[in-house]
């Protein structure tokens, strides 16, 4: 089927054309013909990346009145990125149809925003929850006209915990038209499209996890402690690298970046305790290579749009496997081939064989560059940089101060010179380096399925307020690991006990600089238990449902 084929307006097909849209998704060529011709409450399940934004926004545009300057369409995203995102794609497919939409946002200046809605009267405005409900309480968000409310990556908001301002806001809109999109229905959402849809017509595509095939998949085990080395190594060795780089957490984020630029590297982070105007200057320095490296969440990397990207890396692999296929397919696109690495430890490696069953691709195991090969490429590196182009200087007293410093030396002694100038400056670091690189657990003495666990003392119970689930969340968040790793968890009165794999045992004790409830966190090995010497496969099942780190 072609977008030609579609009951849709000329002028949205003009603008598709323009956009360089011809054939619809699944997604797409399901959910578009039905809410053109129909008047219903709707819900859309398919996975992230397949289009579902135009999926909705065309209908939408379908059926607002250009002429009526009023909010006729509401669309609630769980992020200022994904709002602006399609705010964008709704003002590309309207340009013939001069629907007017406007995206509105925590993080920079409610007046502004105000100012703009009453100038400009949008006929669809896109915003996140919390300043969507900001404005309701206020009295400023004028919705009496409006008929159609889309929620857009409605999982998302409810991982985000936007459920409540969400139900507050379809509470306050009458005689709408409900349409929901996400990629998965947990139990919670069900019970939402149960209280606030009527008899929903709902299109759920079959499920394909497909990634693309330009993108060259690789991965490398090494220690958890030797991830920034192992980063920082793949980074010297590849030349004109543009990177997004994904960590687990925000305040993984920002040690990474603070870590890659002490290194030499130009990097940026970008996090939710980032102001709009913060985030917007260093998505304009990334997009203008004035840095090469932006270190971000799956969160916040929601709504990033670049297309030449070479590498995406995984510092840190994603909760679930959908959100890997989806931070893979941001390069390899527009024709050009990419490279997806992920620097893992051994505890992780069945996750990327799960990954690959689903997608269908190979992801290689690869070893991190050897020192030979990384001092080969910084030294031709630097002599490259004096052999690319013909420099000519002017002649000035500091030039010539320049040269008659050197004026007694031979030849032999200025390669000299020359030469031990680069070797420390950039080779020097790697003199006594080690190799970092780990075999897979198939291969080392712990059978698989076997893995060695280390028992720890916490100094905090139930009288600290502590539960499992937060215990969980406590030291995934602090480790940046996923909660699957934590094995028994025992909570007492005034303490607690987990276990975590002896790979992680150079980590936890970084836990004992943080607090928890406003109280110092004292952690320490603890006597370990008969049984807990090698779980191996009598370990509890994953915890998943606390995992929101």
């Amino acid at each position: 089927m072609l977008f030609s084929e579609l009951p849709i307006l000329e002028s949205t097909k003009d603008a598709l054309i323009k956009m360089g849209f011809s054939e619809p998704t699944e997604i797409q060529s399901k959910s578009i013909p039905v809410l053109c011709e129909g008047d219903m409450d709707f819900i859309g399940q398919a996975q992230t990346g397949t289009g579902k934004t135009v999926a909705y926004s065309i209908p939408l545009i379908e059926k607002i009145n250009p002429k009526l300057k009023a909010t006729q369409a509401l669309i609630i995203a769980p992020t200022r990125e994904l709002a602006l995102q399609i705010k964008d794609e709704m003002d590309k497919l309207s340009e013939f149809s001069k629907v007017e939409s406007q995206a509105i946002f925590g993080g920079v200046s409610l007046g502004h925003q105000l100012k703009v809605l009453k100038k400009r009267r949008p006929q669809v405005i896109v915003g996140t929850p919390g300043r969507l409900c900001d404005l309701l309480n206020r009295g400023e968000l004028d919705l009496s006209k409006s008929r159609f409310v889309v929620l857009d990556e409605a999982d998302e908001m409810l991982n985000m915990g936007f459920f409540e301002d969400v139900k507050y806001i379809l509470d306050t809109i009458k005689d709408k038209k409900t349409w929901m999109f996400s990629a998965t229905m947990p139990k919670e959402i069900l019970k939402l499209a149960k209280e606030f849809f009527t008899d929903p017509m709902i299109v759920k595509v079959t499920k394909k996890i497909l990634t693309n095939e330009k993108v060259d998949q690789q991965y490398c085990l090494v220690k958890r402690q030797n991830r920034t080395e192992a980063l920082a190594r793949f980074l010297d060795l590849t030349q004109d690298i543009y990177a997004i780089v994904f960590t687990r957490t925000k305040v993984g984020a920002k040690e990474l970046t603070d870590e890659l630029n002490s290194r030499g590297f130009s990097a940026d982070a970008l996090h939710g305790d980032m102001s709009q105007e913060q985030r917007n200057i260093t998505m304009k320095r990334f997009k203008q290579k004035k840095i090469n490296l932006l270190i971000c969440t799956d969160v916040a990397a929601r709504g990033i749009d670049v297309t030449d990207l070479t590498h995406v890396i995984n510092y840190s692999l994603p909760q679930d496997n959908e959100s890997y296929v989806h931070r893979i397919g941001r390069t390899g696109r527009a024709g050009n081939k990419g490279v997806a690495l992920s620097i893992i430890d051994p505890l992780e490696e069945s996750r990327l064989r799960q990954i690959e069953k689903i997608t269908c691709a190979k992801i290689d195991k690869i070893q991190t560059p050897s020192i030979a090969e990384l001092q080969q490429v910084l030294l031709t590196k630097e002599l490259d940089k004096f052999t690319k182009e013909n420099i000519e200087i002017e002649e000035s007293v500091l030039y010539e101060t320049f040269v008659n410093h050197f004026e007694g030396l031979s030849k032999e002694e200025l390669i000299n010179s020359f030469y031990k100038s680069i070797y420390d400056q950039n080779l020097k670091k790697y003199e006594s380096a080690l190799s970092i690189d780990l075999k897979s657990r198939a291969k080392s003495s712990t059978p698989v399925g076997r893995v060695q666990y280390n028992r720890y003392h916490f100094n905090h119970g139930k009288n600290s307020g502590m539960q499992t689930g937060d215990l969980i969340n406590f030291v995934a968040k602090k480790l940046d690991i996923s909660g699957s790793h934590i094995g028994k968890i025992t909570i007492m009165p005034n303490f607690s006990f987990f276990e975590l794999p002896d790979s992680l045992g150079d980590e936890v004790m970084k836990l004992n600089k943080h607090s928890y409830n406003g109280q110092k966190v004292f952690i320490e090995k603890a006597k370990p238990r008969e049984e807990s010497k090698s779980r191996g496969g009598r370990r509890r099942s994953p915890r998943r449902r606390f995992n929101r780190a």
